[in-house]
């Protein structure tokens, strides 16, 4: 019998942290019930209070979900004498929207739009007309956990619960001039 070392012991790569599947049925659970909240108590509010309940209701399907939503300002402030235009830079899908109407202000120009889409809680009316003048206003979305950036957006509402400590970081960017070519 011969003597050979020990083989080292293989170590399985870490996994990205993955909530466990009673915390995963509880945030569908929860998502589900503060949809049919949302859209009970819309059918009881006036149309003017609409915009402020889609607003809430984002901020509350989020947080049944689990998420968080991180707003990082420009370093130069929106100004407050012009109209703003919501301008997304990335394609954000549908929890990335529902963070932007947590982290723009409701009176960029562009903000109902997002609202009415991912929330329609109001009987469907025309996109607004863009309005000349506006400045543009860029907005950005990224997805990250506590170990750093997602490679991979996560798009479907079992791919968001499984996701243990997501952060969506809502960026917006300095604004700036619309140029029209000539």
């Amino acid at each position: 019998m011969t003597e050979a070392p020990p083989r080292p012991a293989v170590v399985p790569l870490p996994a990205p942290d993955r909530a466990t599947p009673a915390t995963q049925q509880q945030r569908r659970l929860r998502y589900t019930a503060t949809l049919a909240g949302l859209r009970a108590r819309a059918a009881v509010t006036p149309a003017g209070s609409l915009p402020r309940l889609q607003l809430c209701g984002a901020a509350n399907l989020l947080t049944a979900l689990g998420v968080r939503v991180d707003v990082v300002q420009p370093r130069v402030a929106w100004p407050r004498d012009h109209r703003h235009r919501l301008q997304v830079e990335n394609t954000a899908g549908l929890l990335g929207d529902l963070a932007l109407l947590v982290g723009v202000p409701r009176t960029t120009e562009g903000w109902a739009d997002v609202a009415d889409r991912v929330l329609p809680l109001r009987p469907s009316r025309p996109p607004a007309r863009r309005t000349s003048g506006a400045l543009s206003c860029p907005v950005s979305v990224g997805f990250r956990t506590a170990d750093g950036p997602l490679p991979v957006t996560p798009r479907t509402l079992n791919d968001v619960v499984a996701v243990r400590g997501l952060v969506i970081d809502v960026r917006l960017h300095e604004a700036r001039e619309e140029r029209r070519a000539a």
